[in-house]
């Protein structure tokens, strides 16, 4: 008996040894998703899928198109074939090469420079394959025309930039109505815009003028090509508290942020790479090698006694207009404040996850009055 035994254990033992040895299936990801945002340079095409994926990528040049052949990948998406409202792009096509094999093609207006990369799950975020297809010649036109606007302000002008946040893949702050703190910003800088540019002294312009992201580096270089005296950065604030209201204003912190609370909101902020999927260039922002650190030095201490003296007027200005959140401005290593020779700001101009803030935050008048506002404590920033 014992010997039979020992039989059946060692059978059994080899049986589940084999079943072990066995190569599990691997699933193939899953393309969820194909959504595309429309920039006045570039086109941003992204894949939401259930698993990272293996690629590779080619183009063509008549017709132009771009091809990506994705491995490991199976499709669950009905927008095999999209036909596009786009600048560069006219129809998006994907096709099954066979099992987990799937080819994406970009059929494009002209030959365009296409960076492809990955992002991983990030809060909410499902694994993204994300094409940003290029067109260099209007890249470059953007650049030449923001330097031509330094170049050519009439003596005494003062040039105010007014970044909206967020935008494209990274919405923002979601209120309870499902508004969003990227379109919200956007009406508002519109509006901030045309008050300014109605004044011989000043000239403003945005760093974004539709619904598409661009990396928190780029807009600091894009407020330096302008020669920016002043630079603003507009936000709604968000908590898990739907009780929290107030606007808020926020300048950089080289060492610690003023309070907790002012670290938190920073580390938000800054996750806006994250989530909008920044894929930044060498060259996006990075400090000059040979520039003298104690002039390097000079600027930003000059430059942040800029901002809190702008930050200070503004505070007394909006307080007319919304309830204030802090009395006083706060501090924080904000990335997009980073500019070491240009005055800048954070704005929270409410809470867009307060029911009553996001209401307010969705009327014309509201907006108005807090584009007049900016623009009063603008004018009296500059006035001698």
């Amino acid at each position: 008996m014992g010997t039979k035994l020992l039989k059946i254990i060692s059978l059994s033992f080899l049986g589940i040894s084999i079943f072990l040895l066995q190569p599990f299936p691997v699933l193939a990801a899953t393309i969820t998703d194909v959504r595309l945002w429309s920039a006045p340079d570039h086109t941003r095409i992204v894949l939401d899928l259930t698993e990272p994926i293996q690629y590779e990528s080619s183009s063509q040049e008549s017709p132009p198109q771009f091809h990506l052949e994705l491995k490991g990948v199976s499709l669950q998406t009905p927008k095999r074939e999209m036909e596009v409202k786009d600048p560069f792009l006219t129809k998006i096509s994907l096709t099954e090469l066979g099992k987990d094999k799937v080819k994406l093609i970009l059929h494009q207006k002209k030959p365009l420079n296409a960076t492809v990369f990955t992002l991983k799950p990030y809060q909410d975020k499902p694994n993204r394959l994300v094409i940003d297809l290029v067109d260099v010649v209007q890249e470059k036109k953007e650049q030449e025309e923001r330097q031509k606007q330094k170049e050519i302000k009439p003596k005494g002008t003062k040039i105010v930039v007014i970044d909206p946040g967020h935008g494209g893949e990274d919405p923002g702050a979601i209120g309870p109505k499902k508004t969003m703190e990227k379109d919200i910003v956007l009406k508002v800088g519109e509006k901030v815009v045309h008050l300014l540019n109605q004044n011989k002294e000043i000239q403003a312009f945005l760093t974004r003028k539709g619904d598409y992201f661009i990396p928190l580096e780029e807009r600091i270089k894009i407020a330096r090509e302008y020669g920016t005296n002043l630079f603003i950065s507009l936000h709604t604030d968000g908590s898990f508290n739907p009780q929290a209201r107030g606007s808020s204003v926020y300048c950089l912190s080289l060492s610690g942020a003023t309070d907790e609370a002012a670290k938190i909101l920073a580390d938000k902020e800054n996750t806006s790479n994250i989530l909008g999927g920044a894929f930044l260039r060498p060259a996006a922002f990075a400090k000059d090698p040979n520039l003298n650190q104690i002039l390097l030095d000079l600027m930003q201490n000059n430059s942040m006694k800029e901002s809190f003296r702008f930050a200070e007027t503004l505070l007394e200005d909006i307080k007319a207009v919304n309830p204030l959140k802090y009395p006083s401005y706060r501090q924080a290593n904000f990335i997009v404040l980073k500019a070491p020779d240009i005055p800048s700001v954070l704005v929270e101009m409410a809470f867009i996850t307060n029911r009553e803030d996001e209401r307010l935050l969705n009327r014309d008048d509201f907006q108005e009055k807090i584009a007049k506002t900016l623009t009063t404590s603008i004018k009296k920033y500059f006035r001698p």
